[in-house]
């Protein structure tokens, strides 16, 4: 008889390093800001030389979107990777400013987003339609309170809440007219809240809640764990609660008390004052938030006429030599299961 395997332990220690904070512990709103200088913007301009004289389309493989972002903006995928990798375990989020969105097509601005995501890790799929790069803007699909909408596709507020890549990559094409700002909380903050307040839930975060699928993916709804703690690494996972609201719908199985009391408390301590960060993203700003460490939600926002609508680029990217979990923790860590390349 195969012996099974041991199961998890479950942290007593609180997080001590650079990833719990508070909204006073950081220098800028961001988290960390880097500026994009001439040099970088030189590097671009060569990326896209290139680029018109070879063609590469945004669904080609990482190593060669990897392999040109080095050769014509060296300096600038050095940077990114930096940033990337620095949010395991420093604050978390960060903001790489001046990308020139203005002066590109929305061609050349989706080929160097997904060259700057090649550098930092491997971008995989979020949706069933196999898309590397999501638009985030208002479908006119309505909210959430509809199973056929994910937080994407509404202009409603979102509240605090992880995606499934290691780093969620929100370039800004066009800021809203009114609202959409960014709120970022520190989730490693938020567990050592419940270290003092609610040790005895502990175990529930642990052993997950059940969302609905809203992709049209078998299952219909999967439990998920919140937290997970592996080879000595805290990790968080926190969906959006309207899936968990909704998955009734799919399993006849209501939400228990407890259960609501436990999602109501992780969300009433990154909202609480001074926990959470708030900033509007600029046109041009690259946001990283490192889904591990980190929960993020936006303010409803609108349109104007004479702005246009809201637009956001978003991919799911981990990132190379991450750390190690299991599917429990986030069924959709690689990817929605279209392209068979997603572990590679």
């Amino acid at each position: 008889m195969t012996l099974p395997d041991a199961p998890q332990s479950i942290r007593t220690e609180p997080v001590l390093d650079g990833t719990a904070w508070m909204a006073a512990d950081l220098a800028v709103p961001e988290g960390v800001v880097s500026e994009l200088k001439p040099p970088h913007l030189a590097e671009i301009a060569a990326f896209l030389s290139e680029l018109r004289a070879a063609p590469l389309p945004v669904q080609a493989e990482r190593a060669l979107w990897q392999a040109l972002a080095h050769r014509s903006m060296p300096e600038l995928s050095a940077l990114a990777h930096a940033m990337a990798h620095r949010t395991e375990t420093h604050v978390g989020t960060a903001v790489l400013r001046g990308l020139p969105v203005d002066a590109l097509s929305p061609d050349e601005i989706r080929s160097l987003y997904r060259a700057l995501g090649a550098v930092m890790g491997n971008a995989v799929s979020q949706n069933t339609a196999g898309e590397f790069i999501a638009e985030v803007r208002d479908y006119g699909m309505g909210g959430l309170n509809s199973s056929e909408v994910r937080g994407y596709q509404t202009n409603a507020a979102l509240r605090f809440h992880s995606d499934d890549g290691d780093l969620a990559l929100l370039l800004c094409v066009r800021p809203a007219a009114n609202g959409g700002t960014s709120l970022i909380a520190s989730a490693m903050t938020i567990y050592n809240e419940l270290l003092i307040r609610a040790p005895h839930l502990l175990g529930l975060y642990y052993n997950g809640f059940v969302y609905e699928n809203r992709d049209e993916e078998d299952p219909p709804a999967y439990r998920n764990a919140i937290f997970g703690y592996y080879h000595g690494q805290l990790t968080c996972r926190y969906f959006l609660r309207d899936y968990v609201d909704s998955a009734w719908t799919k399993t006849s199985v209501p939400v228990s008390d407890l259960e609501r009391y436990a999602l109501d408390l992780f969300e009433a301590l990154a909202a609480r004052p001074g926990a959470a960060t708030e900033y509007a993203l600029r046109a041009g700003d690259l946001q990283l938030v490192n889904n591990n460490v980190i929960v993020h939600s936006r303010r409803s926002f609108t349109a104007s006429g004479n702005t246009g609508q809201r637009l956001l680029l978003r991919q799911w990217v981990n990132l190379d030599g991450g750390r190690d979990f299991p599917t429990s923790l986030c069924r959709h860590r690689y990817g929605m299961q279209t392209h068979t390349d997603a572990r590679t």
